[in-house]
């Protein structure tokens, strides 16, 4: 895999490099933003390693210009910084994990490889996929969810995942940890409470009143919901696959 460094600390950069490398990977090192652009944007990149603290910008700047630029492979925050809301901005943007210094170098490894498989498995099984559930539509490979008479609302892999799997279960409760298998994979090794960042961060794109949510739904001490509000059109939430594919659906 190629996975792009960003860190402008010279003796942690080189050691993630160095770790990466040892692991089999193409690991590239780059000090600003304007180096990680160039190394990432328009370029074959299977995961981005992001320091917040960057000389030029804040990584989380950086991260927004990413998405604004159309890469959407995995992002993983590194950071010294060790409180929480610090973790919970980063999961509120989209990070797909969040590392903090100083870690063991295996960690690292080990949590790079788990995003970036898990993203090319959830690429491959939802390529071209649209779910319908009443008057919604989420369209997984342009990530954009849209619900009838509204503007459509692009998403962010992550958030596309957690959608997915509630759209898939319409009327149905999904628990927390099963959300967390079937978004960040059986081997995830962070926070629990990051699924209730994302379903936040969903509401506040697609709810008209995201304190009085009609789609994505709380079931106390069980999960969440995807639900078809009453009234609205009532169409199939199966998927509908690529032509050159054969029906499908997943419960």
């Amino acid at each position: 895999m190629r996975i792009v460094i960003v860190n402008h600390v010279g003796i942690m950069g080189k050691l993630m490099r160095f770790v990466l490398t040892e692991a089999g990977h193409e690991a590239v090192l780059t000090r600003s933003a304007d180096e990680a652009l160039q190394a990432i944007i328009g370029r074959e990149t299977d995961g981005v390693v992001l320091d917040i603290d960057l000389p030029d910008v804040s990584g989380h700047e950086l991260f927004a210009e990413l998405r604004a630029k159309q890469y959407v492979g995995p992002v993983i925050f590194v950071s010294e910084r060790r409180d929480i809301q610090d973790k919970l901005r980063a999961f509120d943007h989209g990070a797909d994990d969040y590392i903090v210094e100083p870690f063991d170098p295996q960690e690292l490894v080990a949590r790079v490889e788990v995003v970036a498989r898990r993203r090319k498995q959830a690429d491959r099984q939802s390529l071209g996929t649209v779910l319908k559930a009443g008057d919604a539509e989420l369209r997984i490979r342009e990530l954009v969810f849209q619900i009838a008479g509204r503007p459509r609302v692009l998403l962010t892999p992550t958030e596309m995942r957690i959608l997915e799997c509630l759209m898939r279960n319409v009327g149905t409760t999904i628990g927390r940890e099963r959300l967390i298998e079937r978004t960040w994979g059986y081997d995830y090794l962070g926070d629990s409470n990051r699924v209730d960042v994302y379903i936040r961060r969903l509401r506040k794109k697609i709810e008209r009143n995201p304190s009085q949510p009609e789609y994505l739904l709380t079931i106390r001490d069980r999960g969440y919901m995807f639900r078809v509000p009453t009234g609205s059109t009532e169409r199939s939430h199966r998927p509908t696959p690529p032509q050159s594919e054969g029906p499908g659906h997943s419960g």
